[in-house]
Formats: structure tokens, C-alpha cells, sequence
């Protein structure tokens, strides 16, 4: 008697845990929305390597490579980039998410939906442009290489959602109140202050492509990502007119970014083209992608560090213009041109004086106020974020132009190419290219590129963190 109620004991303790774990199963199966068979289908559900993400990451660059004023490049390659790294982050939380921020699905393919994400996103932003019919082309070749079912669908959906996400997020970040304009700055009137550069020789007007547009309220109307404002990280200031170290740099650019008759060495008149000849989001994407090379990290870890670089890039753009025009610096053109009435002794003005790039009439330095540099902001944000990233600042990369300019070999093998073994040392010869190019004073070009290493920073140590869960 006591063997049988045992053995009935036992029987029906094994009854209880296969009701238990069918309960279990029914409650997978609903949070997973329906999709019984995926854990099977996926053997390792939260990992993927990362040649979606780099495929994806290659065609935003392609795609956002037309001409068009760095700021707006900046925003939409940040938003296609959070879009990816929200839409694998729903799979697997292994970092803060941005905008999407409560969907999981983590049995969706990720590879679906990072392919989905981007396509998605540069869908909304609308930035497919000469490219639509390759964007579609690129997505159906991308889902062409994942097996149909759940997972699939699953991914697609979810890319989806990440990309609709940070779009609206970002739809009254300020875009629709900058003003896009062509006209000439209005010209200040103390030695110092700027004057506009839309103008240059018998000072006929600057032509209207987008790239040369002026977005003078950028860094005031547009809404930081992550940093508390575009002021936060905002420099000292360029040095006063009358001082010894002004002097110092006036001296310095007037010698070597000058058109006619500058000293300079080989390796900076090779620099100053280098840098100047690429957009900075293009060329520092493809220092990124170097970076990556060798370092076997997946797909999370890969989407991370394309958002960590491409908010902090867009951040510094931002941060930079707002210090341009509270500050409204003169650029070296026309230092030089008005030295004479500018209240140094210590300065001698040259009134013909044109810096290196002015190939044209037309040509001349960028129309903005010079101080501080956005250009060299976006080399200190992403070489730090690359420092932080990796957790050293020591590399081997070796960097080829983007440039399509008609003067630049076809020939890959052609391409001029410079090799660095460190981030930071990539960051200064793109901030020095600026006084090689005749465009800044060293301060200008040296406190940007401080103000993009701070915003790095800021953004890797606040954001797109690593979860506990």
C-alpha cells in the first residue's frame, strides 16, 4: 500500500510539471506574438556578425554622399544609424536604446531588421534621391539572403518600427526652422568681427549649390541628441585682435594657406588637399569602417559605434555653429585683407591675399564665421569615440580619398592615402589642413577640434550604454 501511494505521489508530482511547462510554453509563445517554432530556428537568438550592418552602413554613405550642407548630412546619417541600433537593441537589449524603446521581439532576424531599419529611414527622411531605384534593389538583395518565415517578417517589421520611431522623435528637432539661404551674411564692423567670404577678387557672388547654403540659426533652433544644449561644450573664443598669440596664428596662415607664393612643406600641401577634398561625414565613416576591420565584433557592438560617432559627429556640427555665429569671427581671408586697420601693429595686410583653395573667383573659404572650427570638431568627436570605443588610441589605418573631385585619380591604386597609427593623430592633420588650406587660424581649428573630443565624451559616457539586464 505504501509502494502504490509513492509511486501515485510521484506520478502525480511528473503531471504537474508537464502542465507547468506547458503553461510556460503558451506564455513564450504570446510573448513572442505567435512565434512557436523560432527559438528552434534560431540557434543563438541576440547574436549576428555584423556584414549586415556594414552593408547598410556602406549604402547610407553612398546614398548621402550629393552634395549638401554638412549639418543636414550629419542629422540623417545619426538618425539611419540610430535606426539600426534601436532595431537590434529590441532583439536583444544589450545597449540603451534611443527612440524605440519598448517593442521586443527577441526571435526577429536581426540581419532583417537591420536591413530594414536603414532602408526604412532613409525612406522617411526622404534622401534616396538618384539612388531609389538602387535602395529598393539593395533591400530585396538583403532579404533575399535570409530564409522566409516568422523571423523574417518579424525583422522586417521591426526595422520598420525603428526607423519610424526616431524620425518622429526628430521631426520638430528644429530642421523645419533653419534657414537655408544663399545671400551674404551681414558684414560686421570691428576688427574681429566677420565679414562675409561669399565674395572674392572683382567679388562676384558665390554660386547657389547646397553645399555653399548658409544655415546661420542651425545651432540655435536644432535640439541636441544627448548633450543638455549646442552651448554646453561652447569654447572661450578666438584670441583678441591685439594679442601675441593672435599674431602668432595670423602670421602662421598667412604664410602657409596662402594661394600665391604660401611656404609650406610636400606633406602639408598633400594634407591640406587630402582632408579639404572630402566630406568630413564620408571620410570619417570610412575611418570608422578601417577601425572595424580585424576586430571581430558583432552585430551590436558594430551598430553602437556607428551611432556613438554619427550622434556625436551630428552634436559637434550643432555645437560648433552655435559657437560661430555667438562669437562671429572673422576668417583669415579677410584678416589679412583689413590687417592694416585692425589695431595690430605687429600684423602687415596683404589686400590680394587669397588662401590656398580659392581655385576661382568663386572658390573661397567656407561662409561661415570661422570660430571655432566644425570641420575639425568632426575629427576630435570621432577619433575619441574611436579611443573610448577600443579603450586605446593606437591604430593602423590607412586612410583613401572619397573624393570625387574631377582632379582625383580613378585608379584606387591612384587615390592619394595616408597612413596613421593613432586616432588622434588623424585628428589633427584634419584640423591642421585648415591653416594648410588657408581657411582657419590655429586656435579655431585646435579648440574645435577640443570641443568634438568633449562632446564625444559627454555622448559615449550618457548614452548607447551597455544594459545590466
Amino acid at each position: 500500500m505504501k509502494n502504490y501511494l509513492k509511486r501515485a505521489a510521484m506520478c502525480f508530482a511528473l503531471i504537474l510539471l508537464v502542465v507547468s511547462c506547458a503553461e510556460e510554453d503558451v506564455l513564450v509563445n504570446n510573448e513572442a506574438l505567435n512565434t512557436s517554432n523560432l527559438a528552434k530556428k534560431i540557434k543563438t537568438p541576440g547574436f549576428a556578425d555584423n556584414n549586415m550592418v556594414l552593408y547598410w552602413n556602406e549604402k547610407t554613405e553612398l546614398v548621402l554622399s550629393a552634395p549638401g550642407p554638412q549639418p543636414s548630412r550629419a542629422r540623417f546619417f545619426a538618425i539611419i544609424q540610430i535606426a539600426v541600433h534601436d532595431a537590434l537593441n529590441n532583439i536583444k537589449p544589450k545597449y540603451q536604446r534611443y527612440a524605440l524603446l519598448n517593442e521586443r521581439r527577441k526571435f526577429a532576424d536581426p540581419d532583417a531588421a537591420v536591413a530594414s531599419a536603414a532602408y526604412w529611414a532613409i525612406k522617411g527622411l526622404n534622401r534616396q534621391g538618384a539612388f531609389a531605384a538602387n535602395l529598393e534593389t539593395w533591400y530585396i538583395q538583403s532579404l533575399a539572403t535570409i530564409p522566409d518565415g516568422e523571423s523574417k517578417e518579424l525583422g522586417k517589421t521591426l526595422g520598420k518600427n525603428a526607423a519610424d520611431a526616431i524620425i518622429a522623435k526628430r521631426a520638430n528637432d528644429g530642421l523645419l526652422q533653419v534657414i537655408f539661404f544663399t545671400d551674404l551674411l551681414p558684414n560686421g564692423v570691428n576688427p574681429g568681427e566677420y565679414r562675409s567670404t561669399l565674395t572674392a577678387l572683382n567679388w562676384i557672388p558665390q554660386t547657389t549649390l547646397a553645399s555653399t547654403r548658409n544655415v546661420s540659426n542651425w545651432g540655435t533652433v536644432m535640439q541636441p541628441y544627448v548633450i543638455e544644449s549646442n552651448y554646453q561644450f561652447r569654447p572661450t573664443g578666438p584670441y583678441p585682435v591685439t594679442s601675441n598669440e593672435y599674431t602668432t596664428d595670423f602670421n602662421e596662415v598667412k604664410t602657409k594657406g596662402a594661394r600665391v607664393g604660401g611656404i609650406r612643406s610636400a606633406d602639408e600641401e598633400k594634407k591640406g588637399k587630402f582632408w579639404s577634398e572630402n566630406r568630413p561625414s564620408i571620410i570619417w565613416n570610412h575611418i570608422v569602417r578601417q577601425a572595424i576591420e580585424n576586430k571581430k565584433l558583432d552585430a551590436w557592438k558594430t551598430a553602437r559605434l556607428f551611432a556613438l560617432m554619427h550622434v556625436s559627429m551630428a552634436e559637434s556640427i550643432n555645437s560648433a555653429l552655435n559657437g560661430s555665429y555667438h562669437y562671429y569671427s572673422w576668417r583669415p581671408e579677410t584678416a589679412i585683407r583689413l590687417a592694416d586697420n585692425d589695431g595690430n601693429d605687429n600684423t602687415q595686410g596683404n589686400p590680394d591675399w587669397l588662401p590656398v583653395l580659392s581655385e576661382t573667383p568663386t572658390s573661397v573659404s567656407p561662409p561661415v564665421p570661422g570660430y571655432p572650427s566644425g570641420f575639425a570638431a568632426y575629427g576630435g568627436t570621432t577619433a575619441e569615440i574611436l579611443r573610448l570605443f577600443f579603450e586605446t588610441d593606437k591604430t593602423s589605418i590607412a586612410i583613401t580619398t572619397t573624393s570625387t573631385h574631377p582632379a582625383v585619380p580613378v585608379d584606387p591604386a591612384q587615390k592619394p592615402s595616408f597612413q596613421y597609427s593613432s586616432f588622434s593623430q588623424a585628428a589633427r592633420d584634419n584640423s591642421l589642413s585648415l591653416i594648410y588650406n588657408g581657411w582657419d587660424f590655429r586656435k579655431s581649428a585646435l579648440d574645435g577640434e577640443e570641443m568634438g573630443r568633449q562632446i564625444a565624451n559627454y555622448v559615449f559616457n550618457h548614452h548607447f550604454r551597455e544594459n545590466d539586464e
